[in-house]
């Protein structure tokens, strides 16, 4: 596993631990050890933006949070529904389950989680 991998990871495991702060401290490490390699930049910054929605709803930053969910969805929705090992049409759709819920004014609305492909 190289470092890229590690602290993409890592973010993953501190995402569904719900230290969504630290998870995209991690992610941000990630993308910044990307260098010269933009291919997979809108993947990482589409996963660091769902990371950051969901620590703004822990600050009750609704409108922010709604903000990063959208964009994240954006950068997200081009790369197949399997990808870096992620169930990525299994993220999107509990996003945007997420981001419908945030949108009809729930007053809890759960984290989701990002699962791993076999």
């Amino acid at each position: 596993m190289n470092e890229i991998d590690a602290h993409f990871l890592k973010g993953v495991e501190l995402f569904n631990r719900g230290a969504f702060f630290e998870a995209h401290e991690e992610m941000e490490e990630a993308m910044n050890l990307l260098e010269d390699d933009t291919s997979d930049w809108e993947f990482y910054l589409g996963m660091l933006r769902a990371a950051v929605a969901n620590h703004k709803l822990e600050q009750g930053e609704v409108s922010s949070a709604r903000l990063h969910l959208r964009a994240s969805l954006k950068f997200l929705e081009a790369y197949p529904d399997r990808h870096h090992a992620i169930k990525l049409r299994e993220f999107r759709s509990a996003l945007s389950a997420e981001l419908a819920r945030i949108e009809t004014g729930a007053s809890v609305v759960a984290p989701p989680q990002i699962e791993m492909a076999p």
